[in-house]
Formats: structure tokens, sequence, C-alpha cells
């Protein structure tokens, strides 16, 4: 029999690093008697659970723990039951490697790419929220623990909680049959999806959208209007020197561009960047920090927040929090996109040279006439700092940030320094 995920040891288990800083808590010091007072309040009759609420910029709710216990409590309840119910989460580099995969076959291919309407706010929950109590399986203080939560919440069992991590578990199990009928689709080569984001490989003349949509209404949900889609041909003679034609499409930050001239005998040749939409993302947090140097005049910060997006960091992997436990993951400009590069055709294997940061060359351009152009709202502040200052802006670049995998450390409170003024741009 399984034990409580309210336990004490097992409730010590979903420490994160940052939870010190987060929650003001000393963990080296009162580690222990967080975890039992979190295991007191989930065996507590009805437990104790403080549930917080928010807006975004886009107006929907986003629902967090009110306090360390209540964290540790619902980190517990999603982790038993992502085990019980067996639910494997998405993951991006396998994603992506799929996608690679699909990319480089040298037959011709429709890609299509959509996204779910409001997706947290249209699942109905109920069905799942019930399956989960009327499940014998499931632990009596987890029961306890889900329907507190919604108590604590203030929202009907049809919600799904976004923002918590049971939403995730939730949505998952809502979009299994959904997932599994559209793989099984004819004409279907590669199906992924993301959370509320998916792309599907088809044979070309497979009109998929529609099938999408039929099986998303059965479940209540609804397609964006916005969506996708792109007909990969295959041309096996192309007359020289005109530049082949191209296809082009993207996922999960990345630009795929796909080359229509193909050998029988060989993989399909492609490229891969940063997508625009992520490009643009780093392009709003440049002007935002020289806005906020304008109103602050705090160089040091603005070279540090520039830097900070045009290079890369080394953080503690969640769940990961003590002794050798502790675990780095690098994150930047670089280890985010490190399938970028070019992909030749090939015989034998797919193989990938380096990216040439094409693209990231473009914003470093883009930097420098903001900093220094002569029709630059900035250039005037910029020019009257000193010049160690001046040399230190210069040596900022997106694309060596990427080429040479450049790390910068900052410390936790330097970080939310940098990250504060960028809001939910």
């Amino acid at each position: 029999m399984l034990r409580s995920p309210y336990a004490e040891k097992a409730l010590e288990q979903n420490f994160r690093v940052g939870d010190s800083g987060r929650w003001k808590v000393d963990l080296g010091k009162d580690k222990n008697s967080i975890a039992t007072s979190a295991a007191e309040r989930a065996a507590s009759d009805p437990p104790q659970i403080f549930i917080d609420s928010k807006r975004d910029k886009s107006g929907k709710v986003i629902y967090f723990a009110g306090d360390i216990e209540t964290d540790l409590i619902l980190r517990a309840t999603y982790r038993r039951l992502l085990k019980q119910y067996r639910v494997h989460l998405p993951n991006r580099e396998d994603i992506v490697n799929g996608i690679i995969e699909a990319t480089s076959e040298a037959c011709p291919y429709r890609v299509t790419k959509c996204d779910v309407k409001s997706f947290y706010e249209s699942l109905d929950a109920e069905p799942i929220v019930r399956k989960f109590l009327e499940d014998t399986r499931t632990d009596p203080n987890l029961k306890a623990v889900l329907r507190q939560t919604y108590i604590a919440a203030s929202i009907a069992r049809s919600v799904v909680p976004r923002g918590l991590a049971i939403s995730t578990v939730i949505a998952e199990i809502a979009l299994r049959d959904f997932d599994r009928v559209i793989r099984k689709t004819h004409g279907i080569h590669r199906y992924f999806r993301y959370a509320d984001d998916i792309i599907i490989f088809s044979l070309p003349d497979v009109e998929i959208l529609s099938i999408v949509e039929k099986e998303l209404n059965a479940i209540g949900l609804q397609l964006n209007e916005k969506t996708e889609t792109s007909v990969v041909r295959s041309i096996a003679k192309w007359k020289e020197p005109k530049l082949p034609p191209v296809a082009k499409y993207s996922y999960l930050g990345y630009d795929f561009v796909a080359d229509e001239k193909v050998s029988s005998d060989s993989s399909r040749e492609f490229n891969i960047s940063i997508s625009a939409t992520k490009l643009l993302k780093r392009k709003t947090r440049i002007f935002l920090s020289l806005h906020a140097f304008l109103k602050d005049g705090d160089a040091r910060l603005l070279i540090d927040r520039l830097n900070y997006i045009s290079t890369n960091q080394s953080v503690y992997k969640t769940r990961h929090s003590h002794g050798a436990r502790k675990q780095k993951i690098r994150t930047g400009i670089h280890y985010n996109y490190a399938r970028c590069g070019h992909y030749p055709a090939s015989k034998n294997g797919r193989i990938r040279s380096k990216h040439n940061a094409h693209e990231l060359i473009a914003i470093d351009v883009v930097l420098r006439n903001i900093l220094w152009g002569s029709q630059s709202e900035f250039a005037k502040a910029i020019s009257s700092l000193p010049s160690h200052i001046q040399d230190d802006l210069r040596r900022i670049s997106f694309a060596q940030g990427f080429k040479k995998r450049l790390m910068k450390r900052f410390t936790r409170q330097r970080m939310a320094e940098i990250c504060k003024v960028w809001g939910h741009e």
C-alpha cells in the first residue's frame, strides 16, 4: 500500500530551490518543522489550504498557494496524481527532436499548426475531479485536500484552476482520448501537442483541421481562428541558378525552413533558427530596459539586464534542493535554442552544422542603433555615460552569447531586480 502523499518524509521531497527566497524561510534550519506543519494541516479536518489569485495582463485568473505549507501540499498532490494516472507530461526537447525527424523526410507532407482557444477556461474539470474523488485508489487525505482546494479558491469543480499544478494533470487526462484519436487518424504521420499548442504532419492531401475541430468540440473545446498550414513539396529537379523554394513553419520557439528540392536517396535539407516571436520578445525587453534606465539612471542595472537576455545562466533544477541531489540546468540564449543550425541533405543519417546566428546578428545591429543611432531617443543618455560603461555596452552581443555559450551569474536578488521591469510583456 502506498504511503500517504502527505507523510512528513514525502512532503520533504517537495521542497524546491528558491523556496527560501520566495517564502522568506530558512530551509536549512526550518525544513523539518515546515514539513511537520504541512503534514498536520493536510491531515486536519478540513485540510488547512490557503489559495490566492490574481488576474494577468490578459484578464485571466491565476491561482497560487498562499503559503509554503499549502505549496508543499499541492506539490505532493500533483506528484501523486501524476503517478496514479500515469500521466506523462510533454517534453519540449523530445517534441523538437520529433519535429526535426519529421522535417527531414524527403517525401511531401502537410504541416498544420493550431492551438486551443481559452484552453483552461474552456475545459470542464468536473468529470476528472469526480474521477479522482470516486477512485478507490485515491488516498482519503488527497480527496479531502482536493475538495478543500476548490473551496479555498472559491471556484466550482468544473473550473480548471490555472496556475495550480493540478491543472496540468486535469488537462492532460481530459485530452488523452483526443490525442489518441488524432494520432490514429488516417494520413497523419506525426502529431505533437505541448499544452494547448498542436502541430501535425500529414499527407499533403489530408485536410486535418476539420477533424481536429470536430474532436475538440466533442469535449467542449474550440480552435483559435488563427491557424497555420504549410504544404512541403518534394521537387526532384530544379533549374539553377534560381534558389529552390522553401516551406516555413514555427513551433516551441523555433522557426523551421525546409527546402523543397530533394533527392530520392537522401534526407531533406532544412534550417532551424530562433522564432520571430521569441526575437520580438527580446527586442521588447531591450526597449523596456532602456526606458527604465531613462527613469532610474542605473547604468549597471541596464548592463545586467542586457547581459541577462543576451547570454546564458546556470540554475538549479526544480525539485532538487539539498546536498548531492542538487542539479543545475543551463538556460538562456543558446541553451533554450540549442537545436538551431543547418541540417544538410544526407544519405547516411542526419547531421547538423553550427548555427550562423543570422537572426541574432540582426538584433545586435538593432541594439547598436538603439544605443547610439542618431535617431534614437536613448542616444543622448547613453553617449553621456563614462567611456568604460559604454565599452561594457559595446561588448554585449546576442550572437556571441549564442555562439560562444557565454555564461553570466546573478544573485537571486539581482535577478529579481533585472526581471521586475519586464512584468508580463
